[in-house]
């Protein structure tokens, strides 16, 4: 038995490449638009990281503190302009948000405890209870601050490092 040849005509290939070129027209404006859409946010996140920055620098807020800031606020920023990019190219956006919500509170959960000592350290950078070369005694551990960052303040304990989570510092009391 012979298998059956499929040949295009020509009049198909040249109805296919019209309906293509129809669709590239009318799908072009939408995405100039996206795209424009999406540089404004980018810039406008760029100006509010720059303006974050030289406000906390101003106001003697921590340099890594103010940093974080900038680049939270940037980062927020590009999200919600990609977003609303997604939204301008004709693309039913709730269903993405609704997943958007979901999928957050999955990560907050399962990461609550990162989550906490983030948000504590940075409760503890702004209102400084204790310096640098400092000797404090936090649960059990009686030892000089050498540094405090975003998750851990990092104490010097008779010559032992020990990471304190900076959750730990709102929970217990700090002599």
């Amino acid at each position: 038995t012979a298998t059956p040849v499929t040949t295009t005509s020509t009049e198909e290939v040249t109805s296919l490449w019209v309906q293509i070129q129809e669709m590239a027209v009318s799908f072009a404006p939408k995405l100039g638009a996206a795209i424009a859409v999406l540089f404004l946010f980018w810039l406008g996140g760029k100006i509010l990281m720059k303006v974050t920055q030289r406000v906390g620098n101003s106001n003697h807020v921590d340099a890594e503190l103010t940093n974080f800031m900038g680049r939270s606020v940037k980062v927020g920023m590009m999200l919600f302009g990609i977003v609303t990019a997604l939204g301008t190219l004709g693309i039913n956006i709730g269903a993405l948000v609704a997943g958007l919500g979901l999928t957050g509170f999955a990560l907050g959960f399962a990461l609550k405890d990162t989550i906490s000592n983030l948000l504590s350290g940075i409760m503890v950078i702004i209102y400084k209870p204790f310096d640098q070369n400092d000797i404090i005694t936090v649960g059990k551990f009686e030892g000089v601050v050498k540094s405090v960052d975003l998750r851990y303040t990092v104490l010097d304990v008779d010559g032992l490092t020990v990471f304190v989570p900076n959750a730990k510092l709102f929970v217990d009391a700090i002599m």
